[in-house]
């Protein structure tokens, strides 16, 4: 069986755990106590947790590092630190130090003595008004990659938090989460506004080349939506669709990207999708749902109730 914390981003919410069964069904075990967690990695036995508003405070968002067990069992190290802005909704850990984004305040943070405020906006009136980076993860050369939603950019920065390099998107098209394939060559990122993927060579030292760019939900679809989670596996990338309500398959060739198939989530706005063995885990924040699809069949195994879930962190792995 695998683990799984997922976080309730509700007051007195938390991270609920859950083991993942070999048929697929979830089996609650436990929650550990956090308020309005919005995103959690797991790293060397370690949960990190980002808490949007911690106990009422709404300007400040706050890390907290819980010590887990294998029985479940645990205890916090230390206490709250701030990250130093507002709506933290992504973390990453190089060498020992946290960086966090401050979504709504525009900020990156190395906590806790860190901090550099970006700047800028882009076309979409209402969401680019202001940079809202949503996203940081350690490029396969040590450089850290921030995806600015707000400015149409993905920027790289060394571990001082010194700017590197700055790649421009599509005007409108929102970059929200990146993922590397396996031998670290490539990047794709999905973009939540302008509902596509992009994918790119890593040339390092921040260097990014366009190699194509392709919608996450069907040519003809006519509603509004919004990308969200970005998987890698075995040359597929998987993203999901808030609004068409799925998880887009698209099949890497050579420098392409290939639209294979939708697989539905069974529940409305997921945030987050984890791929688990043969299932995908689906947090769908706007049903209060979490589901557990087959990916080769599409069919739904388990659905549980769950209040605004918004991250599935496999335990024993490190956090995307």
């Amino acid at each position: 069986m695998d683990t799984l914390y997922i976080s309730s981003c509700v007051r007195d919410g938390g991270l609920y755990r859950f083991e993942l069964t070999a048929d697929g069904m979830l089996r609650p075990c436990g929650v550990i106590p956090a308020d309005m967690p919005m995103y959690a990695i797991w790293q060397d036995q370690t949960l990190y947790v980002l808490e949007r508003e911690p106990d009422g405070n709404a300007h400040e968002s706050a890390l907290r590092r819980f010590a887990v067990a294998s029985d479940g069992s645990f205890r916090e190290l230390g206490g709250r630190q701030s990250t130093r802005g507002v709506c933290a909704p992504h973390l990453c850990v190089k060498d020992g130090a946290v960086f966090a984004v401050n979504y709504l305040s525009g900020s990156i943070v190395r906590i806790p003595d860190g901090l550099v405020q970006r700047s800028g906006h882009s076309v979409h009136p209402a969401r680019q008004e202001a940079p809202h980076p949503h996203f940081i993860t350690e490029a396969p050369d040590g450089l850290l990659l921030v995806t600015d939603l707000g400015t149409d950019s993905i920027a790289a920065y060394d571990a001082a938090l010194t700017p590197v390099r700055e790649t421009a998107l599509r005007p409108g098209s929102g970059p929200r989460h990146l993922v590397f394939s396996g031998d670290g060559g490539t990047v794709f990122c999905a973009n939540e506004l302008s509902s596509t993927v992009c994918m790119y060579r890593y040339d390092g030292g921040g260097r990014l080349t366009l190699l194509d760019e392709q919608l996450t939900v069907p040519s003809d679809f006519s509603g509004e939506n919004t990308a969200a989670a970005i998987r890698f596996r075995e040359g597929r990338v998987y993203v999901s669709n808030r609004g068409h309500d799925s998880i887009a398959c698209l099949r890497v060739q050579g420098d392409r990207l290939v639209p294979e198939r939708f697989l539905s989530c069974y529940g409305q706005g997921p945030r987050d999708a984890q791929l688990m063995g043969r299932f995908a885990v689906c947090a769908n924040e706007a049903g209060d749902s979490v589901t557990v699809v087959e990916l080769e069949s599409g069919r739904l195994v388990c659905s549980v109730a769950l209040p605004r879930p918004l991250c599935v962190t496999a335990a024993g792995e490190k956090g995307e």
